[in-house]
């Protein structure tokens, strides 16, 4: 079986090398590199539902591994349409094969007190693996407020190596949950306008309406639910932001202390 594989896989290779040079226009190909429970399922879906586009996996697995690029499956669907989204963070290795596979990428962020309670409440509904931490049964057993102080302590900082790396990038157009959540049309046309695919608003409107209609996993389409984290927790937040000085005055960062200040009931 393996070298079956390892002989599908090379083939994967050859045949994505003698058919690029038949075919040089090249595809569009759009990667949401994304923090978990950003809307990008949605995202990704809703560019999927237009003619001509699909949804691809760009990694090995899921589950608890990194999604780290994979360049077979980047070869093996180089010569397709596609969206593909992944909880990705940057890396030098990630940018060379965005450069290799003309990958046109952009960034999904939500406020990260809001991104503690949707993991807790996803975790609790569906308990399962992720790349961020590694929670099991034993954290199902605590109160909410020691999962919410865990989840900090355990998950955030992947949020924030995560944001920090992209930032990094510069030239990679980052979208905050409110903003698309806000306004999906003008964020979709947007992203497809980068990779050189221009659509109407009205079918951009029916692409999302379709998904609607499929009941895509969608978060709970709230901002500021994190104002429901515990104290300890909302300290907890607040110290891990302090380590990150140079983006004290950053959207992110501000909007993220903004609700870890406002009380429960406002």
């Amino acid at each position: 079986m393996k070298k079956n594989n390892r002989l599908l896989n090379a083939a994967y290779l050859a045949v994505d090398g003698i058919v690029g040079n038949m075919l040089p226009r090249r595809k569009p190909h759009i990667l949401i590199a994304c923090m978990p429970k950003s809307a990008s399922t949605f995202l990704a879906s809703a560019i999927s539902e237009l003619p001509g586009f699909r949804r691809c996996r760009l990694t090995p697995d899921w589950g608890a591994r990194e999604q780290e690029l994979c360049a077979i499956r980047l070869s093996r669907y180089n010569h397709n349409a596609y969206v593909s989204q992944h909880h990705l963070r940057n890396s030098g290795w990630t940018q060379g094969l965005i450069q290799q596979y003309n990958l046109t990428s952009v960034v999904l962020v939500r406020n990260l007190a809001d991104c503690a309670i949707s993991i807790r409440d996803h975790f609790q509904k569906e308990p399962g693996e992720g790349p961020t931490a590694f929670f099991d049964e034993s954290h199902l057993a605590m109160s909410n407020s020691d999962f919410e102080e865990a989840i900090v302590s355990l998950a955030i900082p992947w949020y924030l190596n995560f944001y920090a790396g992209w930032k990094a990038a510069g030239d990679v157009p980052i979208y905050d949950f409110d903003d698309y959540t806000g306004d999906p049309v003008r964020v979709m046309r947007e992203i497809l306008a980068r990779a050189s695919v221009k659509i109407s608003e009205s079918e951009a409107v029916a692409a999302l309406d379709q998904v609607q209609k499929t009941k895509t996993r969608f978060n709970v389409g709230e901002t500021g639910r994190g104002k429901l984290l515990s104290d300890a927790a909302k300290d907890s937040l607040s110290r891990l932001l302090d380590h990150y000085p140079k983006y004290q005055d950053d959207p992110l960062f501000v909007k993220t202390r903004q609700t870890i200040a406002a009380s429960a009931d406002s």
